[in-house]
C-alpha cells in the first residue's frame, strides 16, 4: 500500500492510501513519524500512524479546553468525542474507539492533575451559587447532570455554607424584584420558580414572611 502526503491549509497534511484520501494529520507529527510520502506501508504501520495522530489531536484539544476552565470527566470526554466525530478527519472512524481514546486521555490528564473532578465541582458550585442562587438540592441536580461522581458531590455539598432563606431573599430583591407579591398570580409564579430552583416551601415561606400567610 502506497501512502502519499499532500500539504493542506495551515499545519494540515492530507494522507491518501493508493490514491484514496484516508486522513488528515498535523505537519509536526507527519515530519517526525518516520514515514515519507510515497512509501509503501503495512497495515500495522498505517494503523499505528493514524491512531497516534488521532490521540495527539484529541490530547491537544483537551489541553485547549482545560486552559479555559475546569471540566468534569464526563463533560470533557463527551466534548472530545463529539468534536472528533464531527470533524471526521480519519475516514474509518469508529465511535467506540473514540470513546476509549477519550477515556485514556482523561486518565492521563487526571494523573497529571490537569483534570480534577473535585476541583471542577467546587468551582461549578461557587459559580451556580453566585450567578443562579441555586439551593443545595438544585446544586446536587446540576452536578449530577455534569456527570460528577456521587461521592464527590456529597463531599463538595457538605462544604457549602449558605443560608437558603437569605438566598431566596436575595433573589426576591434581584431576579424577582419586579414581581408584585401582593398579586396572587405573580406570587404563585414566584413561589413556583423558587421551587424549581430546588428550594423547599418552608424556606420560601420563611423568606417571604407574611406574604404567604393568606394562601
Amino acid at each position: 500500500m502506497k501512502l502519499t502526503a499532500k500539504p493542506g491549509k495551515g499545519e494540515k497534511i492530507h494522507l491518501s492510501l493508493d490514491g484514496e484520501y484516508i486522513a488528515t494529520v498535523n505537519a509536526d507529527y507527519w515530519f517526525t513519524c518516520g514515514i515519507k510520502s510515497g512509501s509503501e506501508v503495512t497495515p500495522e504501520q498505517l494503523e499505528e500512524l493514524l491512531t497516534e495522530s488521532a490521540r495527539r489531536k484529541m490530547m491537544n484539544k483537551a489541553l485547549d479546553l482545560l486552559s479555559l476552565r475546569d471540566y468534569s470527566r464526563r463533560e470533557l470526554s463527551d466534548k472530545l468525542v463529539t468534536k472528533a466525530w464531527e470533524k471526521k478527519e480519519q475516514k474509518d472512524m469508529d465511535l467506540g474507539s473514540l470513546k476509549q481514546q477519550a477515556s485514556d486521555i482523561c486518565d492521563r490528564l487526571e494523573e497529571l492533575g490537569l483534570l480534577n473532578e473535585e476541583r471542577f465541582a467546587r468551582s461549578y458550585v461557587d459559580e451556580l451559587i453566585r450567578r443562579k442562587h441555586l439551593s443545595r438540592s438544585g446544586l446536587r441536580t446540576a452536578l449530577i447532570q455534569k456527570g460528577v461522581q456521587r461521592d464527590i458531590i456529597e463531599t463538595v455539598l457538605e462544604e457549602v455554607d449558605v443560608d437558603p432563606v437569605e438566598q431566596i431573599r436575595e433573589l426576591l430583591e434581584t431576579k424577582f424584584k419586579t414581581r408584585d407579591l401582593s398579586d396572587e398570580k405573580q406570587k404563585t409564579r414566584t413561589v413556583n420558580a423558587l421551587l424549581r430552583l430546588g428550594y423547599r416551601y418552608n424556606e420560601i415561606h420563611a423568606a417571604m414572611g407574611d406574604q404567604l400567610e393568606d394562601e
